[in-house]
């Protein structure tokens, strides 16, 4: 969203900016240092990107959520419909929070979770 991605859908953009009450998870600085350290050719983010994030979003009234043991023990308890570890805490945390998920991946629908897309 910050970089103006354009792999997000016109849709999820206007629900974002619409939103009333919405976070990011920090699990995401996680995924993103993985990715990057891959040097994956899809996904580039320039420097600062630690600092610029967490920036952006409190700029933007984006609130911040942190890992939390509950979301651990939720990871624990989900069916696998899905591998990914990054993925799997996502929908653990959008479990937990009771929050809608945006996400172009339709298998968090398995798990029960609203995804916006």
């Amino acid at each position: 969203m910050i970089t103006d991605d354009p792999r997000l859908s016109e849709t999820a953009r206007r629900l974002i900016v619409a939103a009333d009450d919405i976070v990011w998870s920090t699990a995401s600085l996680w995924e993103i240092g993985i990715k990057l350290s891959l040097n994956r050719p899809d996904f580039r983010m320039g420097p600062r990107w630690e600092h610029l994030i967490p920036e952006e979003m409190s700029r933007n009234n984006i609130g911040r959520l942190d890992l939390q043991p509950s979301h651990c023990a939720q990871v624990a308890k989900l069916p696998w419909h899905h591998r990914d570890p990054f993925d799997r805490l996502l929908a653990a945390q959008a479990l937990c929070e009771k929050r809608n998920l945006v996400s172009r991946d339709d298998f968090f629908e398995a798990y029960g979770i609203s995804r916006l897309w």
